[in-house]
């Protein structure tokens, strides 16, 4: 476990926050998009296991974690405040597959991984930048990181389940209408519904579909079994060395269901 000093935790939406957390140069240069972290909340034993949280963004000698709160380890994780010591392991699982002329789709807190990839694809060495970004919430409100999305000059597309901003809709109906038009490779990360669905768009166009996935992880070294993906082949993947991010085509429909 590395050790880092909270510089930032500020609250995005209701239940959306942007950790920042310091750390040594020497651990940070080796982060690579669509890698996450593990995050010990505090030294208590309630939670007892690291949470897993996707690397957002990088500046300097700072990691940017973008988070929801949904449960008692999310909730501990607000409250802590800045020039708060925490430890953290990583970076565990693979990087993002390197794509050229591919869409985003992001569903909720699912944008936060792709932050740090846009950052990367600036430099077009090794990652590529997306042609579209289709970004999707349940309201405006949490539409999050718009600003810092928009600095990237890549077209951005939105939906929200209650039309208060962008498409009124889901997502997915966007990004299908564009596929129609123009199919290319999709990385999508969110809900599992929302993943699913991009995949079965995936085979109707037979357009490569890129999935991040989530589940429960303690370990995220592949010893504990915790975070097995069925495949479709019937034997099963590690997330945290083998993913997060797996093919569409690979995983088990019964698993996104």
């Amino acid at each position: 476990m590395f050790k880092g000093k909270v510089v930032l935790n500020q609250k995005e939406s209701e239940s959306i926050y942007l950790l920042g957390i310091e750390a040594s140069k020497s651990i940070l240069k080796s982060f690579q998009p669509g890698q996450f972290l593990k995050i010990k909340i505090n030294e208590r034993m309630d939670p007892l296991i690291p949470r897993p949280f996707t690397i957002h963004a990088l500046k300097e000698n700072t990691v940017y974690i973008l988070y929801q709160v949904v449960g008692k380890g999310t909730k501990a994780l607000s409250k802590i405040k800045k020039g708060e010591i925490i430890e953290f392991l990583g970076p565990l699982g693979k990087p993002f597959p390197r794509l050229k002329n591919y869409l985003i789709c992001a569903g909720g807190i699912g944008i936060a991984g792709f932050g740090f990839l846009l950052q990367k694809s600036m430099k077009k060495r090794k990652f590529y930048p997306p042609e579209k970004i289709f970004y999707g919430a349940r309201t405006r409100t949490e539409l999050v990181r718009l600003s810092f999305l928009k600095n990237f000059n890549i077209p951005i597309e939105v939906a929200t389940d209650d039309g208060s901003k962008g498409y009124k809709g889901f997502i997915t109906d966007i990004v299908e209408m564009e596929l129609k038009k123009n199919p290319k490779p999709v990385l999508a990360c969110g809900p599992k519904k929302m993943l699913k669905k991009i995949a079965e768009i995936g085979e109707k166009y037979r357009i490569k579909t890129y999935l991040v996935m989530e589940t429960f992880l303690a370990c995220g070294i592949g010893f504990c079994k915790g975070c097995v993906v069925p495949l479709k082949k019937g034997n099963y993947a590690h997330l945290c060395i083998d993913g997060p991010t797996f093919l569409a085509e690979e995983i088990e429909f019964e698993f996104l269901s």
